[in-house]
């Protein structure tokens, strides 16, 4: 590599570095065991737990138990398609609640998408968590208004 080559390198590198530190949601990685393997530090502004601790946790504790279900038929039915020789799975899209360190949930919007080698064997899941509670919030003003608005015209 040039001298060039290299400082389009190190540009592209920090600019990387920067969307990583400052983007609110979190981006992370789950191996074939749903152990996570990575989690952007993001994670401690959005749900209050360093990546460390969320790390040292299995993947579906920090889904809410009455989500767990849905997170997990995802996770299996992607490894089933897996073990049937597919390795191209269309990205997911779920809402989860997710936990939160001060002992509630937040809700968030969840992409994911599995990952092969070369070698086409499944590697890991990636995947972004977004917290929508404003936006899950206004779909349930907006039912409660719905709602009331059919009440008046009865």
């Amino acid at each position: 590599m040039n001298n060039n080559q290299l400082a389009v390198l190190a540009g592209s590198m920090d600019l990387l570095k920067k969307i990583h530190e400052t983007t609110q949601d979190v981006y992370w990685a789950i191996d074939k065991t749903g152990c996570f393997v990575f989690v952007s530090p993001s994670v401690y502004q959005q749900r209050g737990y360093t990546p460390e601790e969320v790390m040292a946790m299995p993947a579906m504790e920090s889904i809410c138990e009455e989500d767990r279900d849905r997170a997990e038929g995802t996770f299996a039915r992607g490894l089933e398609i897996i073990g049937k020789g597919l390795t191209r799975l269309p990205a997911s899209n779920v809402r989860l609640r997710q936990s939160h360190k001060n002992g509630g949930y937040i809700w968030t919007e969840v992409v994911s998408e599995f990952f092969f080698d070369d070698n086409r064997e499944f590697k890991l899941v990636l995947g972004m968590s977004r917290n929508i509670d404003a936006l899950v919030a206004a779909e349930h003003e907006i039912a409660k208004l719905h709602e009331k608005l059919e009440k008046s015209r009865a």
